[in-house]
């Protein structure tokens, strides 16, 4: 298996929808229709749609079209893991003042207002390829990158109990790849890196 990790672009978002059209989820109808908008679910959306009545429809055309628009507007960023030419993976992660309830929702300290913090909220792998390495190697590309793109911290969510999905991606991951805690916010860890 030859993995090759690249940014999502307007370019490749055709790849992306047919990740999770027709992979990510494969699995799981239940998420089928999220199109990894929960992190972008603002006031003008709630004002529109009920996220838990969008989501039980399955595969759900509003968060489609949502997630295309917020693509093409640069606000859905990350990366995309390929296996031979197809989307076998990908990690959505930004700026962490884009991300409405991490930013909203989660602790801060006051100086992290003029901080640059790169924030990670999910992972999603084709079922098959879980548990062989994807997401550590789109977590070590993503560190790269934010380096030469002038962030000082990436900060991560991982769920510090049993029983959740792991879409936040494993504490064990993160501690191998040189983040450590910073915080809790029940029921994640806040973990962070040092990138400088």
């Amino acid at each position: 298996m030859e993995i090759e990790i690249k940014r999502l672009t307007v370019e490749s978002l055709d790849d992306w929808l047919h990740f999770f059209d027709h992979i990510g989820f494969s699995d799981n109808a239940h998420w089928s229709g999220c199109y990894c908008m929960c992190y972008h679910w603002d006031k003008q959306l709630k004002e529109q749609f009920d996220w838990n009545t969008e989501i039980k429809k399955g595969i759900n055309s509003n968060n489609r079209e949502n997630a295309i628009k917020l693509i093409k507007n640069n606000v859905i960023k990350g990366y995309l893991a390929y296996n031979k030419g197809g989307v076998v993976g990908w990690c959505n992660t930004n700026d962490k003042k884009t991300y409405k309830p991490v930013s909203g929702d989660l602790p801060s300290d006051e100086s992290e207002k003029d901080e640059k913090i790169k924030a990670i909220v999910c992972f999603s792998i084709a079922p098959e390829l879980r548990n062989k390495g994807i997401a550590s190697l789109l977590l070590n590309q993503i560190c790269s990158e934010a380096l030469v793109d002038g962030y000082e911290y990436i900060e991560a969510y991982p769920f510090s109990k049993e029983g959740y999905i792991n879409y936040h991606g494993p504490l064990n991951m993160y501690l191998k790849n040189g983040f450590s805690t910073y915080g809790e916010n029940e029921p994640c860890i806040i973990v962070r890196k040092y990138l400088k």
